[in-house]
């Protein structure tokens, strides 16, 4: 038995999940004492594989842990200046941009050319069929014409 096995930092569902991986085949040895170890979670070690342990080495030279970018935030699309995980809108916020428009074109903008309206809730509303293709602007700057 390694040091790790015998005194597990991690909680002991965890640890027999991980004896169940490896003997899948679903981590490497050097991932199972990994998650022993606290350094790494069951679920990272999966995704890490069988072939590749948490200090491998890519082709770029790094270990693939210092490679991996997490998914970077962006600004939600709805303009309430909320930050993402990653995707575009904030859970519920594809509704709240769309009934906004919906009240835009109410009020009888219907290309949807106020101040607060950017391009890509233009093109938002256009894949939502709520305004045509022609409230888009080219790419030298004006409006399509029909």
């Amino acid at each position: 038995m390694t040091p790790e096995e015998r005194d597990p930092k991690v909680h002991h569902q965890t640890a027999r999940g991980a004896r169940l991986a490896l003997a899948r085949k679903e981590i490497s040895q050097e991932g199972y004492r990994a998650v022993l170890a606290g350094e790494l979670s069951l679920d990272r070690a999966k995704k890490l594989g069988r072939e590749v342990g948490p200090g491998t080495r890519t082709r770029r030279g790094g270990s693939r842990a210092a490679t991996e970018r997490p998914p970077e935030g962006r600004e939600c699309l709805c303009s309430c200046g909320g930050t993402t995980k990653g995707g575009r809108f904030l859970p519920g916020h594809d509704a709240r941009l769309r009934s906004e428009l919906v009240a835009q074109i109410k009020k009888g903008d219907v290309l949807l050319r106020s101040k607060g309206i950017s391009d890509q809730q233009r093109e938002f509303a256009v894949r939502h069929r709520l305004i045509g293709k022609e409230a888009l602007p080219t790419e030298s700057g004006e409006e399509n014409q029909r």
